[in-house]
């Protein structure tokens, strides 16, 4: 069935309109679910191997080309990025960047984004604490060194547990792999 609507025009003086919120020049307004969302996306996007999408997430606003992009991530074989707080655009994070050597790298810092895009970011490396010789408090690189010590899976709280080794972010570190 075809519905057919037939406009008549105007006799009077159209009344004026106010321009639209947004308009591709201006994107609309980004609310923090939008922010956590976007930078989840980005990452989600990382860890496939789908780099454009990253790119046009807002990896090109991070890099003078496509291919030093991607080269970037060379030596990375996962990202776990946590979700600190989100203020309007502005969303904190920590980043656990698991190497293809077994090694782990983390960052902190911020990601900004505007229009769905990623447009700024002031992220940088932290360097992991120190061993230290203590019982009381071991430190654990990854989850196969705290296996190999026999005390895996950790729990919040308890002495080895840290935020890098609990991936899921559910207190438990180094939980048993069930396929």
């Amino acid at each position: 069935m075809t519905n057919t609507v037939t406009v008549e025009p105007k006799t009077s003086a159209p009344e004026p309109t106010t321009p639209a919120p947004t308009s591709p020049q201006e994107p609309a307004p980004t609310t923090a679910a939008d922010a956590s969302s976007i930078v989840r996306q980005y990452f989600a996007a990382i860890n496939a191997r789908d780099y454009r999408r990253a790119w046009d997430i807002g990896g090109k606003n991070f890099s003078d080309s496509y291919a030093s992009f991607v080269d970037g991530f060379a030596g990375t074989a996962q990202d776990t990025v946590h979700i600190l707080r989100t203020n309007g655009a502005t969303v904190s994070v920590t980043l656990e960047a698991t190497q293809t050597d077994g090694s782990l790298r983390i960052f902190e810092g911020t990601y900004t984004v505007h229009g769905g895009t990623i447009v700024g970011a002031d992220v940088h490396e932290v360097t992991a604490p120190e061993p230290q010789p203590s019982e009381s408090s071991p430190y654990y690189e990854n989850c196969d060194e705290a296996r190999e010590a026999g005390v895996a899976p950790l729990y919040e709280g308890e002495p080895g547990y840290a935020p890098h080794l609990d991936r899921d972010g559910d207190g438990v570190a180094c939980e048993p792999y069930v396929p």
